[in-house]
């Protein structure tokens, strides 16, 4: 992925935040097999680690034993030329990272699963557990495939118009602000956190 100098998100607490933020990943294998799962960033780990799990069923889940790229999507949206006051083609604004490296599986699938559920659960008011499964949760995780990634390489990008003077990003503000199809405020969110 071609990245210009102006995009590019240097520190690993921005790639963190993205995995954080938009957790619904997608996983290629080596093969070219995809399939779409949430990931987490392992807390626990220096630098940028994701942990996650494929069902036993799922293709990919056998191809994770060599290199992967797993790839988190941000805001993103389309950005109309109509919206820039002197004439140039129109563009496609967005968050992304990609995580490149082999995972490593782990024996036990379990706490993955448990820490999955409980990140998402932790934002409902009567949370739901997995201990609520009793031995059925263990059943489950046996029908899974966990990994942890440590990244090998990793390249994350916030394309959001920094490269526009402030009155011309100020317009793309303005047009996905506004209603429409391309109201977009998550997108304007991002340009507003990296300085428009």
């Amino acid at each position: 992925m071609r990245i210009q100098d102006a995009f590019r998100l240097h520190e690993v607490e921005a790639a963190r935040a993205i995995v954080r933020a938009h957790p619904f990943a997608t996983i290629v294998t080596a093969d070219l097999t995809a399939t779409h799962m949430p990931c987490l960033v392992d807390d626990d780990a220096d630098g940028l680690t994701i942990l996650g799990h494929v069902a036993c069923p799922d293709p990919a889940s056998k191809a994770l034993g060599g290199p992967v790229l797993i790839i988190f999507h941000g805001p993103h949206g389309y950005v109309s030329a109509s919206w820039y006051e002197s004439d140039t083609i129109p563009t496609w604004n967005h968050v992304t990272l990609h995580v490149r490296g082999v995972p490593e599986l782990l024996e036990d699938a379990m706490p993955v699963l448990r820490q999955t559920v409980d990140r998402f659960e932790a934002a409902v008011d009567d949370p739901w557990s997995l201990d609520r499964m009793g031995d059925t949760a263990r059943e489950m995780a046996e029908q899974v495939v966990a990994f942890r990634l440590r990244a090998a390489s990793w390249h994350a990008e916030a394309k959001l118009s920094q490269d526009k003077p402030p009155a011309e990003r100020a317009r793309v503000l303005a047009g996905l602000e506004r209603p429409g199809p391309y109201a977009n405020a998550p997108l304007a969110a991002a340009m507003r956190e990296h300085g428009a």
